[in-house]
């Protein structure tokens, strides 16, 4: 009765070690997304931002040397005395942009706990006079609308794959970008970029 109690065990324990190294190899979805929620997060955002002429990269966040940048949403919105619409391209860098007129948002904690974040945001108000080298990872119209009635764009990447936008290393960026299309008349747009660090 003894022995048979103690192969029992062992084979309980057998079964909980592997259960522990497959979930560690690939831990499921809902489970990454709560330890996910656990990491440092931050958060830039503004509005009534007056882009140029014809916009390329009007707000861009570069990686980090030290951590992984994890961005989880996008926001951006837009508003102008005459109604219209512009291409928003979400995309991903692998290069610097060169030159241009930017300033640094100030970057906002989700928590008093969480460290100097260490990732690198940019909002122009020239264009760069070469854009790094990028791709595309999503689009959308955005519709300036007339006061009152602002449109938005969302790109979510904590519904539609459960996957954010890594950006690793310093030179990886990701960039809100007006494809260079014609502001409408008293064109303004506001932006919002959520991510984790860790």
């Amino acid at each position: 009765m003894k022995r048979l109690s103690l192969v029992s065990l062992s084979l309980l324990l057998l079964i909980a070690v592997f259960a522990v190294s497959v979930w560690a190899a690939a831990p499921p979805t809902m489970n990454s997304r709560i330890i996910d929620g656990q990491r440092a997060t931050y958060a830039i955002a503004g509005a009534a931002n007056t882009p140029a002429a014809t916009p390329t990269d009007v707000v861009t966040l570069y990686g980090s040397a030290t951590k992984t940048i994890a961005v989880r949403k996008v926001i951006v919105s837009g508003m102008a005395t005459t109604a219209g619409s512009m291409d928003v391209v979400l995309t991903k860098r692998t290069a610097a942009n060169t030159a241009g007129t930017s300033t640094a948002p100030s970057i906002a904690k989700f928590s008093s706990n969480d460290g100097t974040a260490t990732a690198t945001p940019a909002l122009y108000t020239a264009n760069p006079s070469a854009l790094g080298t990028g791709i595309a990872l999503a689009e959308k119209k955005l519709n300036f609308g007339v006061a009152g009635a602002a449109g938005v764009v969302e790109f979510d990447f904590t519904n539609a794959t459960g996957k954010p936008v890594y950006l690793i290393g310093a030179t990886q960026g990701l960039a809100i970008n007006l494809n260079g299309g014609t502001v409408p008349t008293g064109g303004t747009f506001g932006y919002t970029v959520i991510w984790e660090e860790f």
